[in-house]
C-alpha cells in the first residue's frame, strides 16, 4: 500500500501542528479535477502511442493494469520524468478548479488529490494546485513501480484525515467512476461527478460533470464555516 504522500517532507511537521483544519476534501484526478483525455490518454498522444494507450486502457483486472503499466514505465523511462511533466501541459483542468480549491482553503479546507495514475503526474498538478496531499503510482528510475490500486485511497484518505484531526462529519471526497466507491464510502459528504451512478448510493450527492468552484460553495454551506464567503463569485468560473 502507497505510503501517505506530500508536498512538504514527511518529517516537517509545522504546517499540521499550528493549523486546526476544519475539514477535509479529497479529490479523484482523472475525470475529476481533470476532464476530457486522461494522463495517461495526454502523456500518451505526446510519444505517439496514443492509438496503444487506448488500448490498454480496456484492461480491467489487476494483474491487467499491472502488465499495462510496466509497457508505459518502458516509454516514459527514456523520455524522463522533467519531460513527461511539460506534457501534461496538455491536460484540461475541470471548470472552476482553481478557484474552487482556492475557495476551499480560504474556508480552513484541507484538500488533497487520490489518484491510481502515476504520482509524477498526480504531483504535477498539486503542485499546479498548491494541493497539500496527494497519492499516486509511483514510477522510480530504476523501473521499479510501486502501485496505487482503487482500494488503496480509502484507507489514505482515513488516515489522513485523523492525520490533520478532522471529524468524519467533516470529511469529503469527489470522485467520478467505480474505482473511486470505497473512497466515497469511507467519508462523511460523498460527490460523484460521473454522468451515471453506478449503483443507487443512499445519501450521495450527485453532481454530474461538476463545476468545482460550484461544489466547493455547496460544501462550504453544507458545513456552515463561515457566514460570508472570504471569496468572492466570478463570472467565469475560473480554472
Amino acid at each position: 500500500m502507497a505510503a501517505l504522500r506530500s508536498n512538504r517532507p514527511l518529517g516537517d511537521q509545522r504546517g499540521l501542528k499550528l493549523h486546526r483544519w476544519k475539514a477535509l476534501v479529497v479529490f479523484d484526478l482523472d475525470g475529476t479535477l481533470l476532464r476530457g483525455p486522461t494522463v495517461c490518454e495526454v502523456l500518451a498522444e505526446s510519444l505517439g502511442r496514443l492509438e496503444r494507450m487506448r488500448q490498454l486502457e480496456r484492461f480491467a483486472s489487476d494483474q491487467e493494469l499491472r502488465t499495462a503499466r510496466e509497457e508505459m514505465a518502458r516509454w516514459y523511462l527514456p523520455v524522463g520524468l522533467a519531460r513527461l511533466r511539460e506534457f501534461l501541459d496538455g491536460a484540461r483542468l475541470a471548470p472552476g478548479t482553481t478557484n474552487g480549491l482556492a475557495l476551499l482553503r480560504a474556508h480552513g479546507v484541507a484538500v488533497g488529490i487520490a489518484s491510481i495514475t502515476w504520482s509524477f503526474a498526480v504531483e504535477h498538478f498539486a503542485r499546479l494546485l498548491d494541493v497539500e496531499h496527494w497519492e499516486g503510482t509511483v514510477l522510480e528510475e530504476s523501473g521499479e513501480i510501486r502501485h496505487v490500486w482503487p482500494e488503496d485511497k480509502a484507507p489514505w484518505v482515513r488516515r489522513l484525515a485523523q492525520r490533520l484531526e478532522v471529524p468524519w462529519e467533516r470529511t469529503a471526497a469527489v470522485g467520478d467512476s467505480t474505482g473511486d466507491q470505497q473512497m466515497l464510502g469511507a467519508v462523511g459528504f460523498p460527490v460523484f461527478v460521473g454522468r451515471e451512478l453506478p449503483s443507487v448510493q443512499q445519501g450521495w450527492l450527485h453532481y454530474p460533470a461538476a463545476d468545482i468552484e460550484a461544489m466547493a460553495r455547496h460544501l462550504v454551506a453544507v458545513w456552515k464555516l463561515s457566514p460570508n464567503n472570504p471569496l468572492q463569485p466570478t463570472a467565469s468560473g475560473g480554472g
